[in-house]
């Protein structure tokens, strides 16, 4: 089961560094053959695989990117944080100590501020996906105005890296935590042996 769970991981994470590499290369690409400039290449290699795979899935232009980029990514974040929780209940359930018992806690409510902050997304959102991409075109213009960037670097920022930085954080968290508890399970297993010697 643990081995199953940590293949999905790795699925995503070289789906995910697969997509980013074939982006950067066909933004290379475009900005060999137009000479434009490799921030308008990137945006626009990724306007065109949204819409490419709207084409494929039946969705317009509008309706991909709010499943994409406000759901789909979103839902990710929140699954490798269950992860977290996951992690935390699994180490609880191997050994029940006060200390497990407190990172149970915190891992609880580490998926729950996931989940919240989620609900709180498709609330937000909860509109028909033309109304919903417009909202959201609206409060990438405002904060390109707020923090004197561009529309391009917003968008860099808010979805592709906070959800990069999010889902592998995540893994990350879940990972250490599993071989924390692990090593200091072993640790313990072989005090007693050696007491009991």
């Amino acid at each position: 089961m643990n081995s199953w769970r940590h293949n999905i991981g790795k699925i995503v994470l070289i789906l995910l560094a697969l997509a980013l590499m074939i982006l950067l290369c066909i933004a290379l690409i475009g900005c060999h053959v137009t000479g434009r400039s490799f921030d308008e290449c990137f945006f626009g290699a990724c306007c065109g695989s949204l819409y490419v795979l709207g084409i494929a899935l039946g969705f317009t232009y509008k309706e991909i990117c709010v499943i994409v980029n406000i759901y789909l990514e979103a839902g990710l974040c929140v699954l490798s944080a269950l992860w977290v929780t996951w992690t935390c209940i699994h180490c609880f359930r191997s050994s029940k100590t006060w200390g497990r018992s407190l990172l149970l806690l915190a891992g609880f409510a580490y998926g729950l501020i996931y989940l919240i902050g989620f609900l709180w997304l498709c609330n937000h959102y909860a509109m028909p996906m033309n109304d919903a991409f417009d909202l959201c075109y609206r409060e990438l213009i405002q904060l390109t105005k707020e923090y004197h960037t561009t529309y391009n670097n917003v968008n860099y920022v808010i979805f592709i890296l906070f959800p990069l930085l999010g889902t592998l954080g995540n893994i990350a968290v879940a990972t250490l935590i599993k071989k924390l508890t692990h090593s200091k399970s072993e640790y313990g297993s072989v005090k007693s042996s050696h007491s009991i010697g």
